[in-house]
């Protein structure tokens, strides 16, 4: 897969590659070439999700300032976006609760989805022109990973940064148990899902453990991400309050809001507080492990390929 350290490269040109694909996709994206599942936005901003994560794992090594540079400018891209994935993700969550009130048999939201649905409409119509600013960032972006100085990045600079991700995720977690906002919630699930596509490109190492750990962060972050739509389409409907068209619907509905958002950081937190259990220091141990008996293994590749 694109999104994995490969034998045959070493570790900073793996890094460089795996980087600069993902700016290239969301570059194809832009563009219209790419035929998506999801919206092109929201393909988009994951693959600059994925590309600042494979970038994170380098900061130290290609220095601050081109660092800051090239993740502020992919950054940019998803500000660019940021209104129309606001209003696609509350129109989304309005349909869902929808469909599950109406097999309950319990009234629906209409009037909220009519509401949301002209909203998104607006929202494009204000920001049709996002791809024509969004592409030459990227390409800027795409472009400035041929000046990484990553010849000579090892394996223990790898898990150092690892490590770190794994340490910020674990404070932040911290932050959210002892402060259960939604603002420091959203904080652990951003750290969180740095953590999880870092170790997506690690997965080669230790296949089995690796996609165990991935699949536990996966589940982690659909809890938290499904808990952080509610709570943002709980703050739009609070600032409709006093419209009578959908205010009866807009209440009923926060209700359900308030309630599945609670269970949903609870399971979260008791999920999370099991996966971080371990200390930085001692993930880190493990990763530098697997990493070394990879590099041996893929040294013996090189060395055999050589013969032959």
């Amino acid at each position: 897969m694109s999104y994995e350290l490969r034998h045959s490269e070493t570790l900073g040109h793996n890094l460089g590659r795996i980087c600069g694909k993902q700016i290239e996709s969301a570059i194809t994206v832009a563009k219209g070439e790419t035929k998506t599942d999801d919206t092109p936005v929201h393909e988009m901003r994951k693959h600059l999700k994925k590309s600042r994560a494979a970038l994170r794992l380098v900061r130290k090594e290609i220095g601050r300032g081109l660092y800051r540079s090239q993740d502020h400018g992919l950054r940019d891209v998803g500000w660019l976006t940021s209104e129309i994935r606001d209003a696609e993700v509350r129109l989304q969550m309005v349909r869902e609760l929808q469909e599950v009130t109406r097999r309950d048999g319990r009234g629906t939201y209409g009037n909220l989805e009519m509401m949301l649905t002209v909203e998104l409409e607006n929202f494009m119509a204000a920001f049709t022109e996002w791809q024509t600013q969004a592409i030459p960032l990227l390409e800027k972006a795409v472009s400035a990973v041929d000046c990484w100085t990553v010849d000579h990045f090892s394996c223990k600079q790898l898990r150092c940064a690892v490590q770190a991700s794994y340490k910020c995720a674990r404070k932040a977690l911290a932050t959210a148990t002892a402060d259960p906002t939604t603002e420091n919630f959203h904080q652990f699930r951003t750290r969180a899902k740095t953590l999880w596509y870092q170790l997506r490109i690690l997965r080669p190492v230790n296949p089995v453990v690796l996609k165990a750990l991935s699949d536990d962060l996966h589940s982690l972050g659909d809890l938290l991400g499904r808990a952080h739509d509610l709570s943002f389409l709980g703050e739009r409907l609070r600032s409709e309050h006093g419209k009578s068209k959908w205010q009866r619907e807009g209440q009923r509905l926060l209700a359900v809001i308030e309630v599945s958002q609670s269970d949903l950081q609870r399971g979260a937190a008791e999920l999370a507080e099991h996966f971080f259990a371990e200390r930085p220091r001692d993930s880190g141990s493990r990763v530098a492990s697997w990493l070394q008996e990879w590099e041996c293994k893929s040294s013996d590749s090189v060395a055999e390929a050589l013969v032959t």
